[in-house]
């Protein structure tokens, strides 16, 4: 096969000697089908990625016979044990294992779901990027590497939580907009839809896909009206869930609010500049006042030596016992219950999304300066977070955990709990060098002028990756803890796009990407 075949289908529209190639195989016949182009062309790829997908699991199982657990996995275990309607995350995930729970409670069957499911979403992915980019066999061989034999989607497995099934259904919405840029087709604009809905369930941050899913269809060929008919359907089929938890909300709280840990999240970022303004209590309304007593109180008994905020990037103030926001809520309500939790933080969420509000309305350039540039500085580099031990450090697990899978004690054995640190302790420096290369290719394409020697296709994917990687960089650094697990998209866009890049700029090589997605 050559190494980047793309010219078959255009023989009269370009000139065949501006474009540089090299012959490696047969070139494939253009009327194999995408199964036929799995099967036939590149089953060697299948062949080794099978075998070594189920291996990576039995050892992994053999190191690590427990699952991984943190805080949130007691809150999505609980959520599916009391089968609650509503809680501080989204309830997909409970809703997913407690139907798994009716057919076993088997840790290992959980695990293996959502670990095949994350690796058969990766084929999907490998295999349709091959398809129609075609690159070379040493960058197929590098990308395959790095989706398979990658410790990074193992772990992410083995967890309860949400991660490798949002991010296994956030890698089929990816791969469906390849093929709706290169291969329009009307059921895309339904899979797109339902993918994002299911999507949404699991984890919130699928609440800004409608927008990158609004530019896709703006760049694809379809048809105008399934252009806006696609761009809005993505918002219209998460509005029912929207109005459920809204309503499930009110009903325990008294407030219907969408996102309880929202109201939190805001209240948090808005504090860490709060030691660098000069607020006036008299204006900030009324409901907050007290709160802000007890934050002014706060930030003048504990000095800023006393405050560590390096183990909690930008969630300090939602994690730390003793910081206003716990203290507030703990002295209003008692927590005896996981329903009386989620109650108590949803009585509270409504002053807290007040008084957030009202300081980053006022000091924006204060909030700009002390917490936007310091969740900058932790996207580019995130926090290893549970990547970076075992169960928390910890031999012991939760009661509701020991319940829910029956196990007959709540200790839990491991390798090492120090082993995730050691090995995932050069990925966020990694991720930080793949979004300069990225970044600067793109650049450099525009300041050239040589992105007019990409394929049109190829210019618009870059263009969708882009304005998806700008839309999660300010999702990520505004509304959300940034940590290694939330960007695992991004490192997989931003590794296999720079590869394709890298061919593109290696002038030791005169490679050119000119018909790039065509079969």
């Amino acid at each position: 096969m050559d190494e980047f075949s793309f010219i078959r289908d255009y023989p009269k529209k370009i000139n065949l000697s501006m474009v540089t190639f090299t012959t490696a195989q047969p070139v494939a016949p253009a009327a194999y089908s995408f199964p036929g182009y799995v099967l036939r062309q590149q089953k060697r790829y299948l062949f080794i990625a099978l075998p070594a997908i189920l291996l990576q699991f039995v050892v992994l199982k053999l190191l690590y016979p427990y699952p991984d657990f943190i805080s949130d996995s007691y809150s999505y275990i609980s959520t599916a044990e009391l089968q609650m309607s509503v809680n501080l995350w989204p309830v997909g995930y409970s809703w997913f294992i407690s139907a798994l729970h009716m057919l076993t409670s088997s840790d290992i069957a959980l695990l293996a779901c959502q670990y095949f499911f994350l690796e058969a979403s990766l084929l999907l992915f490998f295999y349709t990027f091959l398809y129609f980019y075609r690159p070379a066999r040493n960058t197929s061989n590098i990308l395959f590497i790095f989706l398979f034999c990658n410790p990074l989607f193992l772990w992410l497995s083995n967890a309860v939580l949400s991660d490798a099934l949002f991010n296994s259904l956030s890698i089929i919405w990816w791969v469906q907009f390849l093929w709706m840029l290169n291969r329009p087709k009307l059921y895309q604009v339904f899979i797109l839809a339902v993918v994002l809905g299911i999507a949404f369930t699991i984890r919130y941050t699928a609440m800004y896909y409608p927008l990158v899913a609004a530019v896709a269809f703006t760049l694809s060929s379809h048809q105008l009206r399934w252009k806006i008919i696609g761009s809005l359907m993505g918002v219209v089929i998460i509005i029912p869930f929207v109005l459920f938890t809204k309503q499930k909300t009110k009903e325990v709280t008294g407030t219907p609010e969408f996102s309880v840990f929202g109201s939190w999240q805001l209240a948090n970022n808005a504090l860490y500049m709060y030691d660098h303004i000069e607020v006036d209590s008299t204006k900030i309304p009324p409901e907050s006042r007290e709160l802000d007593r007890l934050v002014r109180s706060y930030f003048k008994a504990v000095p800023p030596q006393y405050r560590e905020l390096d183990p909690f990037p930008g969630t300090f103030f939602i994690k730390t016992p003793d910081a206003p926001l716990k203290v507030y809520m703990m002295s209003r309500y008692n927590l005896v219950s996981p329903e009386q939790q989620f109650k108590v933080w949803g009585m509270v969420s409504p002053i807290y999304n007040s008084y957030g509000t009202w300081l980053i309305r006022h000091y924006p350039l204060a909030f700009a300066r002390y917490y936007l540039w310091l969740n900058t500085k932790n996207y580019f580099l995130p926090h290893l977070e549970k990547y970076g031990n075992y169960n928390s450090g910890s031999d012991g697990i939760g009661n509701a955990a020991q319940y829910w899978f029956h196990y007959e004690t709540n200790i839990v054995r491991s390798a090492s709990k120090k082993l995730p640190g050691i090995i995932f302790f050069a990925y966020p420096p990694v991720f930080m060098i793949l979004n300069f290369y990225f970044y600067g290719a793109v650049i450099w394409l525009l300041i050239t002028g040589r992105w007019r020697n990409l394929h049109p296709l190829f210019v618009k994917t870059l263009l969708l990756l882009v304005s998806y990687l700008v839309v999660n960089f300010a999702f990520s650094i505004f509304a959300t803890p940034v940590v290694l697990r939330y960007q695992v998209l991004p490192f997989i866009l931003l590794f296999s796009y720079s590869l394709l890049l890298l061919e593109f700029t290696d002038n030791s090589r005169k490679k050119h990407i000119s018909l790039m997605g065509q079969q």
